[in-house]
């Protein structure tokens, strides 16, 4: 009796064992960035490591699938992240890059969410220009204008482990801004303010940047009190010699901060690329995304989505729209074409109202 109890007992320790080493192998890595560690490797052996590091963050990985990438073990995949690694550097190397050849062939799919237009070239060259001269960019457009689409893109196409990309909370104050960054760079969201920032800051150099959208979102609902989270930018920032510094925001952002007693040139004279984005859209601006769902528009279509990219929606609403006829076009069996779009305008007008709504 006391024999089948000891093999029932041992039987039981073996299958929670499993199941915890299952449930572990599956859980999503979270190792803290800490640069200093890796200060003593080769320079191009620093990229691919914080490309593969980032990587595996943006993609939520698993240990499972984060191992099964690189051909290693849990054991190496841990140390080497967190630069502890007493192996063959060169070999790891040559893993990261012959998974990274393959991740990015498979990122370069072509989507009908993103084109490029004078807009997102706008937001592109501010991003370009805050990341090769350390600098802070801010980058002002009203809503739906594409600008997280085009910063997102941005980021992807310039996945070198260098942008970390953040939507500041619409609320829970520093802490919660903390734990928005510290996320992004596999940081514990569970420590101490301090200690959080701390390990924050180990994360980050000249050579990278901190994407923050919806920044009007960090400004205090009190103007007279002192906006601590653009405060941990700047420390971030700490006149070029942290990272790179990008702000996202609409026009609340600017007129919140001259309304507010903080010293509002302690930003505006750190900035070194401000992007405004234009009110008005132009043909260049909304064309290229009409074009790729009706590659020849006539001048009425053409009228229409000028119609819709100037107003109240811009060209979120043009998207939406232009996928509708998508899906039209596609139940009628033909590919799409002038009519279909004007079908979806007024299918969203009749459901919408006239409100606002091309005729």
């Amino acid at each position: 009796m006391e024999i089948a109890v000891k093999e029932q007992t041992a039987v039981a320790t073996i299958d929670a064992s499993t199941r915890a080493e299952a449930a572990s192998a599956h859980s999503r890595i979270n190792v803290p960035l800490n640069l200093e560690n890796w200060k003593s490797l080769e320079e191009p052996l620093q990229r691919e490591l914080l490309w593969f590091h980032q990587h595996i963050l943006d993609e939520r990985m698993d240990w499972q699938a984060a191992c099964q990438a690189l051909n290693y073990d849990r054991s190496t995949v841990f140390r080497m992240l967190k630069g502890t690694y007493d192996g063959s550097w060169g070999n790891i190397l040559r893993a990261i890059k012959s998974y990274r050849r393959l991740a990015e062939k498979r990122s370069n799919i072509q989507k009908n969410e993103f084109v490029q237009n004078g807009i997102t070239q706008m937001i592109f060259s501010g991003l370009d220009y805050a990341l090769a001269n350390n600098s802070v960019t801010l980058i002002i457009g009203e809503s739906r204008m594409g600008k997280s689409v085009a910063v997102q893109m941005w980021k992807e196409i310039n996945n070198h482990g260098t942008g970390v990309y953040v939507v500041a909370p619409p609320t829970g104050g520093v802490k919660m801004f903390l734990r928005r960054i510290a996320g992004a760079v596999g940081v514990s969201k569970n420590m101490p303010i301090p200690d959080m920032y701390d390990a924050i800051t180990r994360a980050f150099n000249r050579n990278r940047i901190l994407i923050v959208d919806e920044a009007h979102r960090m400004l205090p609902g009190d103007s007279r009190a002192n906006p601590v989270c653009i405060e941990i930018l700047r420390d971030i920032y700490n006149d070029g010699e942290g990272c790179a510094v990008a702000m996202i925001a609409t026009q609340r952002f600017d007129d919140q901060m001259k309304r507010t007693q903080y010293m509002y040139e302690q930003v505006l004279g750190r900035i070194g690329m401000p992007i405004r984005l234009p009110r008005r859209l132009k043909k260049s601006d909304f064309m290229p995304i009409l074009r790729q769902y009706v590659s020849s528009p006539n001048d009425k279509l053409i009228a229409a989505a000028d119609d819709i990219a100037n107003s109240l929606g811009r060209l979120g609403i043009l998207v939406e729209v232009l996928k509708l006829s998508s899906r039209i076009a596609k139940k009628s069996g033909s590919p799409i074409t002038d009519e279909h779009v004007f079908k979806s305008i007024a299918m969203r007008r009749q459901m919408m109202g006239d409100y606002n709504q091309p005729k």
